[in-house]
């Protein structure tokens, strides 16, 4: 099933229609259960089919809310086959936000499961659903309508019910331009309405082009499937491992924190490509649940999302086989993965993280300064602004916002501050964490990178009390081994080598652990509404 890179976008994201037999016996999805190539490709045929008997038209979106599991997968796919948009929703978000998108993308169809099916009972769901799947359920269940908006009525019905009235729809591939909505994929909104990004087969193909040149990847690879469907980074677990023939391990939902889990499942599973945030293989590697038996098989190790701190991956790369390659990938949700870099042994001996390096193939950079003027030369210091495939095409249902125009053009400008060092480029912080304390731009990243530098602090988080008059500076942090730590004269001690007077936290706050949101980056939003809580004096006292 290994396709080439000379086949179209639109190929490059679809399941082939014909396997040799060989390929259809091969392992596709592992975990919860085993799923072949063939019985894929046959799964995938009958959601594409059923969608197309209901009416579905090239664009229109299919969302799924579900646990993680083979059959989301699926509806993932055989979305993509009919032609259609999926929107993937994640299983932990409340109903009433899962509400909320529904009424904004107005799906033809929604795929979930028995429990997430009932959490939606009450709720007026949008009259544009012709159909709704409900994973679980016994075979000979009778199909029946729900009241809809507006007066539609929806046919809900289980699986193997669909899948059945699916066989009797003749199967074909709609035609699909590269242009095309492939997904739409909701983050948060600054206003606290879900905001859905557009993502074309422009943009998915221009990833996988590149990380299948970059990586020597074939079937005897099995990817770890960590980060929620909803998360972009999804696609690459997903996309680049299909595309190549290999094993999906779809790690579900409730192991996605649970490190001795992981662990297992990298030793059962034999995983060769992880990717994920760096948060969750700090928790692998300070558990001490990854070992160098458990990581033996990895041979490659991609993290996004988040600053990695250098000790932390420096006590990664120690528990890693001599031949594991390591990758910095950045990228915000609008430009999928836009640059990369790949782990030096040279790097592990920085005091700061790893640069977030050069663009990949396809995509454009430049930074720039407040005026929007190109910045040039080594010296140059601004906002990092994006080009060509990668970027999609801007928000669902949102032309006016001031992006728009911008995204049309393929062009993003990310809100991150970089520099360069040496050719590459290095992340400086959010444009938007650039705060004005006692008339000093303070970059709150920058305070963080100090903390870090202390032998006994694991992760760290700053943020600006807006609920005091004086706007401190409040710190929260977790520690690398149990004890009371440093409480705040010694931390702030400690950042007075490395920063300014005006730099230092006000608060220090100690935790078990950083809260985070459904994607597994640090929930500063969160930190923020307590914050006004948090005491200047001293850390919480150890449990």
């Amino acid at each position: 099933m290994t396709h080439t890179t000379s086949e179209s976008d639109t190929a490059l994201i679809r399941l082939p229609r014909s396997l040799s037999p060989e390929q259809s016996a091969r392992p596709a999805l592992v975990g919860e259960r085993t799923v072949t190539y063939g019985e894929l490709q046959a799964g995938v045929a009958a959601v594409a089919s059923g969608l197309l008997g209901v009416g579905a038209l090239v664009g229109d979106r299919v969302a799924i809310w579900m646990d993680k599991q083979p059959r989301y997968a699926e509806a993932i796919l055989g979305t993509l086959q009919a032609g259609c948009a999926y929107v993937p929703l994640d299983g932990g978000q409340p109903a009433s936000r899962v509400r909320t998108i529904l009424a904004d993308c107005e799906p033809v169809a929604l795929f979930t499961d028995r429990h997430h099916w009932e959490l939606l009972a009450g709720l007026e769901l949008p009259g544009s659903i012709r159909t709704i799947v409900v994973s679980e359920g016994p075979a000979d269940e009778p199909a029946h309508t729900l009241p809809t908006a507006g007066g539609a009525r929806a046919l809900v019905e289980n699986w193997a019910g669909f899948a059945a009235g699916a066989a009797r729809h003749i199967v074909f591939l709609p035609a699909v331009d590269r242009d095309d909505l492939a997904s739409i994929l909701y983050t948060s909104g600054s206003t606290g309405t879900p905001k859905g990004v557009r993502i074309s087969y422009r943009n998915l193909a221009n990833f996988i082009r590149w990380a299948r040149a970059e990586l020597r990847v074939g079937p005897d690879d099995v990817f770890a499937n960590h980060a929620s469907f909803n998360f972009d980074l999804s696609t690459f677990d997903l996309f680049t491992a299909l595309s190549a023939g290999a094993r999906v391990w779809i790690v579900a939902d409730d192991r996605t924190r649970d490190a001795a889990a992981l662990a297992a499942g990298i030793r059962e599973h034999g995983v060769t490509v992880w990717y994920s945030v760096p948060s969750v293989l700090h928790l692998l590697t300070a558990s001490g649940a990854l070992t160098p038996e458990t990581a033996r098989s990895l041979r490659y190790v991609l993290f996004a999302g988040e600053v990695f701190p250098i000790r932390q991956l420096r006590a990664l790369t120690e528990l890693l086989p001599a031949g594991t390659e390591l990758y910095n990938l950045y990228g915000p949700t609008e430009t999928n993965v836009c640059t990369y870099h790949r782990v030096s042994p040279e790097d592990l001996t920085r005091v700061e993280p790893v640069p977030i390096g050069r663009p990949v193939t396809g995509a454009r950079v430049s930074v720039v300064d407040e005026d929007g003027r190109v910045l040039d030369g080594p010296n140059a210091f601004g906002e990092l602004v994006v080009e060509g495939d990668c970027v999609t095409p801007g928000y669902w249902r949102r032309e006016t916002e001031p992006a728009a125009a911008d995204h049309w053009q393929g062009r993003h400008a990310t809100g991150d501050l970089v520099s360069y060092e040496q050719g590459e480029l290095v992340y400086r912080g959010r444009k938007d964490r650039m705060v004005k304390l006692s008339g000093y731009r303070v970059e709150l990243g920058e305070i963080e990178a100090a903390v870090l530098r202390h032998p006994d602090i694991s992760s760290a988080a700053v943020v600006v009390d807006t609920q005091s008059a004086d706007r401190r500076i409040a710190l929260y942090y977790t520690l690398r081994t149990a004890g009371r730590g440093p409480g705040l004269i010694e931390i702030k001690r400690h950042c007075a080598r490395y920063l300014p007077r005006y730099m230092l936290p006000h608060t220090a706050t100690r935790l078990d652990a950083l809260p985070r949101n459904a994607n597994g980056k640090t929930d500063y939003r969160r930190l923020c509404e307590t914050a006004g809580a948090a005491r200047p004096a001293r850390a919480l006292p150890g449990k």
